[in-house]
């Protein structure tokens, strides 16, 4: 009986173990996230100008299953142009649809042909399984000044716990 009641506890603690061992999941993060812009232009002079910046992300156009899947939140941070010379920085915080906050870094580092915004990525963790997540990538964005609508294509990847 001594046996069996240590054979049964052995296994219900591996079992207990291991179904506490979540596996971490990657995704490839190519998608693209949409909204409108709320950024406020400091000119200091000619082709130099200071923006704060703030976009507002209604919806993102990603993979069946992916972390962003239903997302939704807002980028913050600054811009300075200077010349053709782009930098600036500031940080993303997402509600995404399981409830949990994904957070996000980015730093600006250019413009391409077609004027938008680009820059790197990278995840800085969040609530739930966010708070390890790790990954990053590039991103572009693109703002019409008519409509202030922007889409901002990233690319990358992502690991969830």
């Amino acid at each position: 009986m001594h046996k069996f009641l240590t054979t049964t506890a052995a296994t219900v603690l591996t079992l207990g173990l291991s179904a506490g061992l979540a596996s971490a999941e990657s995704y490839d993060a190519a998608g693209k996230g949409m909204g409108t812009e709320e950024n406020h232009v400091f000119s200091i002079s000619d082709g130099h100008a200071v923006v704060k910046s703030q976009t507002n992300y209604e919806s993102f156009e990603v993979a069946a299953g992916h972390p962003l899947e239903g997302a939704s939140g807002m980028c913050f941070g600054s811009i300075l142009v200077n010349g053709a010379g782009i930098s600036g920085t500031g940080n993303c915080v997402f509600d995404t649809a399981s409830g949990e906050k994904a957070v996000m870094t980015w730093i600006a580092t250019g413009r391409g042909d077609d004027g938008a915004l680009t820059g790197d990525w990278t995840v800085s963790g969040g609530s739930g399984n966010w708070a390890s997540a790790t990954g990053g990538g590039t991103f572009s964005s693109f703002t019409d000044p008519d409509t202030r609508k922007f889409v901002n294509t990233i690319t990358g990847n992502i690991t969830v716990d």
